[in-house]
C-alpha cells in the first residue's frame, strides 16, 4: 500500500473514530458533513452559517464537520456516523455503494449565460502566459508538463478530466496519467489546485468552471489571481453537487431536512452561494442526476474500488 493510501486511510479512520464518540449515546444532534473544496476555514465558516439556519428550521442542533480528506466524507456517510453530507457525485456514488447513501437534493447553478442548470463544466486551467493555446496542444507537450488534478475522488477535477484525456488520445483507458505527463499531483481542493498553477508550481489544473467564472469564483481564488489564469478547454455535463443522507435515517428526519433546505434556498440563497456557489436546491431523480458520472467512471476504467476504505 502506498504512503498516500496509508495516510488517507489513517485520516478516514481517525475521523470516523472522532464521530463515533458522541454516537455512542442516543444522538439528538444532526451531523452534517461538508466535502472539502476550498480553504477549510472559509468553508467551515460558511457551513456553520448554513447549519445555523438549518437548526432554526429543524429546531434541532446541527454539528458541522469539514474533513481534510475527500475519502473521510465518504467514510462518515457510508458508516452512518454522519446523517447527511453535501458532496459531489463521485463521493456520493462511493457512499451509496459502500453504505447505501441516498440522494436528497441537488444543486442548481446559474451559468454565465444566465441558464439554471443541474450540471456544469469540468475545465482545464493554465497560466495566462502559457504556451498552450488549445486543448489539443496537450497531446504533443504533455511529457514536459506538470498536471495537477483536484482529488482522486473529484468528479470534475479528476474523472471527467481523465475521460477527456482518453477521448483526446493522450491516455489509454485505465492508463496511469503519470505515463503521459512529466509529473502528476493532486491539489486536495479547487483552491489549492488553482494556486499550484498560479504560483508556477504546475502547468495545468483540472477543476470546475465555477472556480474561474460566474458569481461564486471569488470563493476559490481572488480576482487578481484569476486574472493570471485562463481556461484552456472545457468538458460539459458534470452533475452538480448534492445533499445525501445515510441509510437508515428515519423518514421524518429526511423529510424535515429536505423541507428545511428547500426553504433556505428560497429565502436565504446567499447561504448556499457562500458554501459552494450554488443558487438553490432542487429535487431530482437520483439515477438520472448521477448517470453522467457513472458513464465517465466506466469510460475511464479507473480503479475506484477501495477509495472510501
Amino acid at each position: 500500500m502506498s504512503a498516500a493510501r496509508v495516510l488517507a486511510t489513517l485520516v478516514a479512520w481517525m475521523f470516523a473514530l472522532a464521530l463515533a464518540m458522541p454516537a455512542a449515546q442516543a444522538r439528538d444532534e444532526l451531523v452534517f458533513v461538508f466535502q472539502k473544496q476550498k480553504e477549510p476555514a472559509a468553508l467551515r465558516e460558511a457551513a456553520q452559517q448554513l447549519s445555523a439556519a438549518l437548526e432554526q428550521q429543524l429546531d434541532r442542533p446541527v454539528r458541522v464537520i469539514v474533513p481534510l480528506d475527500y475519502s473521510a466524507s465518504v467514510q462518515a456517510l457510508a458508516s452512518g456516523q454522519a446523517d447527511a453530507a453535501y458532496l459531489s457525485s463521485l463521493p456520493f456514488l462511493l457512499a451509496r455503494r459502500d453504505g447505501g447513501a441516498e440522494l436528497l437534493l441537488a444543486e442548481q447553478r446559474v451559468d454565465t449565460r444566465g441558464i439554471a442548470r443541474t450540471d456544469y463544466d469540468s475545465i482545464f486551467v493554465v497560466r495566462a502566459d502559457s504556451p498552450l493555446r488549445q486543448l489539443s496542444d496537450l497531446k504533443s507537450q504533455a511529457s514536459g508538463l506538470h498536471m495537477v488534478f483536484t482529488s482522486p475522488t473529484s468528479t470534475s477535477g479528476y474523472v471527467f478530466a481523465y475521460r477527456r484525456l482518453i477521448e483526446m488520445g493522450l491516455l489509454a483507458r485505465k492508463q496511469d496519467p503519470r505515463k503521459a505527463f512529466r509529473q502528476v499531483s493532486f491539489g486536495g481542493s479547487y483552491t489549492q489546485a488553482l494556486r499550484e498553477v498560479a504560483d508556477g508550481r504546475a502547468d495545468i489544473a483540472a477543476v470546475s468552471d465555477y472556480t474561474m467564472e460566474g458569481p461564486s469564483a471569488d470563493i476559490y481564488l481572488p480576482a487578481d489571481q484569476r486574472a493570471g489564469l485562463r481556461i484552456l478547454g472545457r468538458t460539459p455535463g458534470v452533475p452538480t453537487h448534492l445533499v445525501a443522507v445515510r441509510k437508515g435515517l428515519d423518514q421524518p428526519t429526511r423529510d424535515g431536512i429536505r423541507r428545511a433546505l428547500l426553504a433556505i434556498s428560497r429565502t436565504q440563497p446567499q447561504l448556499l452561494a457562500d458554501v459552494y456557489g450554488a443558487s438553490r436546491f432542487v429535487e431530482v431523480d437520483e439515477d438520472a442526476h448521477v448517470a453522467a458520472a457513472v458513464d465517465a467512471i466506466e469510460g475511464t476504467g479507473i480503479p475506484i474500488e477501495g477509495l472510501s476504505r
